[in-house]
């Protein structure tokens, strides 16, 4: 095989050579033979009395140029998270790429890198090389639930909209409607579905138990609601629980009165401008 293969390499430099030299060991004359066309392979030398012999290449074996090797070479198998883009047909080898999702790297196929949360990709993998990632620059953001996002612009709410949620390098500004926010509050979730799905992603939060944070504070007056915080603080029965849990609870806290007070200050931009809405159409008959 290994004969086989650097006949092949000479074949090769040879460019477009049809025939080929060699002594006839019946006579010793110097002899003109013809080569094998690409798709067979040597059988027999010619002589003074007769042609060169060829055979066709037999199935899963090739030969790409002119030749006179003796036997075909073997086609190649796709390696792992490899695809076929051309079968070896006889005169010319199996042509393999890497499969979606992976590049060709040192002899193996690699997984494309993912960005790192904040960064967004600059160029997409190919089969050929990998995916070049950048930083969002301010005012963009990454998808963090999408594995290969690009840096977009954030969300610039439009006519009735309110900004809920400003957005930050892992997820886009939150826009809603008083229609949205109405019925006290009770469809907020879908409203922050893509902020929440970020979270869940990048730091694994618990968010349904983040949910009913928030339901619960938004069902509370106010005051009522900054009380029992204080309270919460000054528990020392707190110094018993896991410090991990103590650190995921006072992160699910501040984000739930993050997200209530936004919830709340849209609700009070809406209820201003029903109030003043109604005032337009039922004008108060003292002030006419």
């Amino acid at each position: 095989m290994l004969f086989s293969t650097v006949l092949a390499i000479w074949a090769l430099t040879a460019g477009d050579a049809r025939t080929y030299r060699r002594k006839d060991p019946e006579t010793g004359r110097t002899l003109e033979c013809a080569r094998c066309a690409p798709g067979s392979r040597l059988r027999q030398h010619c002589s003074s009395s007769r042609q060169t012999e060829c055979s066709p290449c037999g199935p899963g074996m090739y030969t790409e140029f002119w030749n006179y090797i003796p036997d075909c070479l073997l086609c190649d198998s796709c390696a792992e998270h490899q695809r076929v883009v051309q079968p070896c047909n006889g005169i010319a080898n199996t042509v393999c790429e890497c499969e979606e999702g992976f590049y060709w790297e040192q002899h193996f196929c690699r997984r494309h890198s993912v960005c790192r949360p904040g960064h967004g990709v600059k160029t997409a993998g190919t089969p050929y090389s990998d995916t070049v990632c950048e930083a969002c620059a301010e005012g963009h953001f990454s998808d963090a639930t999408k594995a290969h996002a690009q840096c977009v612009k954030h969300r610039v709410c439009q006519g009735e909209e309110h900004l809920l949620l400003s957005g930050n390098t892992h997820y886009n500004s939150i826009c809603t409607t008083c229609q949205q926010l109405s019925n006290n509050g009770t469809v907020w979730t879908a409203v922050f579905d893509p902020a929440l799905s970020a979270l869940q992603v990048q730091q694994k939060i618990d968010i349904h138990r983040l949910e009913q944070m928030v339901i619960r504070r938004l069902k509370k007056p106010l005051k009522q609601l900054h009380k029992r915080t204080a309270m919460r603080r000054a528990d020392p029965s707190e110094g018993l629980i896991d410090r991990s849990m103590m650190l995921e609870n006072s992160y699910l806290s501040h984000l739930a009165q993050r997200m209530t007070q936004n919830i709340r200050r849209v609700q009070q931009s809406c209820n201003n401008i029903e109030r003043n809405r109604s005032g337009i159409l039922h004008p108060n008959p003292a002030a006419l």
